[in-house]
């Protein structure tokens, strides 16, 4: 963590995410309906699944954030990949819904020259966007939360789509009514594909994915710091949200005594802990070498 109100920032910026996507759909839904605009009414859609995605992302980053206990021994941070899996499936389903609407428009025909309003509503998205975007993946990246870092794609994603919105509006006031129509079209195709990535982040996450190789590194060179260690036999790991379970096997000469051991140990476990950020435990095991 770089700073010391990225924790600050970590707990509050969820909150504004929600009750900013939540605004800014309903902002985006009423302007689009009352200018006739489809590409901002698609944008509002995909503001409303963001909402819904937030919720989930808060409530579980409430419950990652409880201690273990002795049903759950290594915590609850799992569930930040959870809410990212519920979040993909509440983008897919609006996307579904913005490309049936979409496919159906151009069927009938029926294209509605938007009114100006929704140029200005669509630049005043835009940069709300943006600015959660950078909010939530500063504070994701800083605290290492794939929940809070699905957040900010999501806002990311948000943005890239009233561009698009933006672009058809234009399209249309220039001569090309299709334009606002096609817009929703590539916002539909824009989500499916994010919904289907974050998918498979949840996925990965829920089947133990080791850390990042820099931080397996980290944890080596230091263990191998330590009076008495011999060496790495092994060293497993697995992302639990935004903290990180090691399991790890030292080497230690077989001609010092088992309390000397079990003291080697104790200080590779310490010393990982103190100074590898974001390990939330670590199994120390050891290995009698020549």
């Amino acid at each position: 963590m770089k700073y010391n109100d990225c924790l600050k920032c970590g707990q509050t910026s969820p909150r504004w995410s929600f009750f900013g996507n939540t605004l800014a759909a309903l902002f985006k839904v009423v302007v689009g309906t009352l200018t006739g605009s489809k590409g901002l009414v698609a944008d509002g859609v995909h503001s409303a699944a963001d909402a819904m995605s937030s919720l989930f992302i808060l409530i579980a980053l409430k419950v990652a954030d409880k201690p273990h206990d002795d049903k759950h021994p290594y915590g609850y941070g799992k569930i930040e990949y959870f809410s990212t899996l519920c979040a993909s499936v509440f983008l897919f389903a609006g996307a579904g819904s913005i490309f049936v609407d979409a496919l159906k428009t151009f069927k009938e025909g029926v294209h509605d020259m938007p009114g100006n309003a929704a140029l200005l509503a669509t630049v005043i998205s835009l940069c709300f966007s943006y600015l959660m975007y950078v909010s939530n993946y500063c504070a994701g990246t800083q605290l290492c939360s794939p929940a809070m870092l699905a957040d900010a794609n999501e806002s990311k994603a948000d943005s890239i789509t009233s561009v698009a919105v933006l672009l058809g509006l234009i399209g249309a006031k220039l001569g090309y009514p299709n334009a606002d129509t096609i817009a929703a079209v590539i916002v539909s195709l824009f989500i499916f594909n994010m919904s289907v990535e974050m998918f498979l982040q949840g996925i990965n996450g829920l089947i133990d994915i080791s850390a990042d190789p820099d931080v397996t590194d980290e944890i080596v060179a230091t263990s191998l710091k330590v009076d008495g260690v011999a060496g790495i036999k092994s060293i497993k790991s697995r992302k639990m949200g935004q903290k990180i379970w090691v399991d790890l096997e030292i080497a230690v000469s077989q001609k010092i005594s088992v309390l000397e051991v079990h003291g080697i140990a104790e200080k590779v476990r310490e010393a990982i802990m103190n100074k590898v950020d974001g390990i939330s435990g670590i199994s120390v095991a050891t290995y009698p070498v020549d």
